[in-house]
């Protein structure tokens, strides 16, 4: 774990190869998930403290029209694949899901590569400081 530009007291970042694929994508939801959870495995931060989750994911060839995922989908997709550093949600039954409620602040974005660049994405972790949430 290290600082980062943000002030964040802890942050993990990978790059994960791969289909990036949107919640309820079936098979390459289940293969996408496992790239993921392989990206962040033995990364952990504390169990208490809120999440900032950074994504840049970049879309496959293919992934262009009717066939580009939302989002939103792609968003839920990767965070309940983070279980290994977020926590498992209770309660899910036989679905593994990340305990995502500690996510405070999500920043994402999803573009198609440039000529020759890998699909894939680069994700960021980050422990929020307490008074990072603002309040009304």
């Amino acid at each position: 774990m290290s600082e980062n530009d943000d002030g964040d007291a802890a942050s993990i970042t990978r790059k994960v190869a791969g289909r990036p694929t949107g919640y309820a994508g079936g098979e390459n939801e289940r293969r996408w998930k496992s790239a993921v959870r392989g990206a962040f495995s033995a990364a952990v931060l504390p169990g208490t403290t809120r999440i900032r989750v950074d994504m840049d994911f970049i879309l496959t060839a293919d992934q262009l029209g009717r066939r580009e995922p939302d989002l939103d989908n792609l968003i839920k997709s990767t965070i309940d694949a983070l279980e290994g550093v977020l926590g498992r949600r209770s309660g899910t039954g036989a679905r593994v899901e990340a305990d995502d409620v500690r996510v405070a602040r999500i920043l994402a974005s999803k573009r198609h590569g440039l000529d020759g660049e890998p699909s894939g994405a680069r994700i960021v972790v980050s422990q929020l400081p307490e008074n990072a949430i603002e309040r009304p």
